[in-house]
């Protein structure tokens, strides 16, 4: 049977071993650091063009026959448990509807939208009460077809140029521009 003593001392040597195991976390050398040109690089990533481009409510496809619509924005609103909308700026709502003319399930779930205006980088707004939960997570089947809402917070007026990209799988698939509404 175990006694008080034997507890705390399983505890103390529980403790130093554990200190001994996080002590050597994060103990890298020079050799690990980043140079100054790799920093850069980081951060002034090369923007590559979009496979295709077009405007909203037009249907642009990729080269390899997918069909990418996305439609004008209009401005809207966000929920009261909604995230992503900064202050200041304006909140616009967009459906974008993808059609898979390829022979191979088309993967979405790493779909990224980004928008910017003249006046800078949209972010993305998540409202589960308007539908705006992020990209499908299922693949669609070839010959298949997909609707789906999205949010950005944008920089600038009503009439700004605004750009949306979308990236798939780190590849820039679509390019469609407009104004902001």
């Amino acid at each position: 049977m175990f006694t008080r003593t034997s507890h705390k001392v399983t505890a103390a040597l529980t403790a130093t071993l554990l200190a001994l195991a996080l002590s050597a976390c994060g103990g890298g050398t020079e050799a690990d650091t980043t140079t100054a040109a790799e920093g850069e690089a980081l951060v002034n990533a090369v923007e590559e063009e979009a496979q295709a481009k077009g405007a909203f409510d037009t249907a642009v496809v990729t080269p390899d026959k997918n069909s990418f619509t996305v439609t004008s924005p209009a401005k809207f609103t966000p929920g009261k448990f909604a995230a992503g909308q900064l202050p200041g700026q304006i909140n616009q709502r967009f459906n974008i509807t993808v059609s898979n003319g390829s022979a191979a399930d088309l993967d979405l779930a790493t779909l990224i939208i980004k928008g910017t205006t003249t006046a800078g980088a949209c972010v993305d707004i998540f409202d589960g009460d308007a539908k705006m939960d992020g990209a499908p997570q299922t693949p669609l089947a070839a010959g298949a077809s997909i609707s789906f809402a999205w949010g950005i917070s944008c920089p600038g007026a009503p009439g700004d140029e605004l750009t949306v990209v979308l990236t798939n799988n780190a590849v820039n698939v679509v390019e469609a521009t407009g104004k902001l509404a």
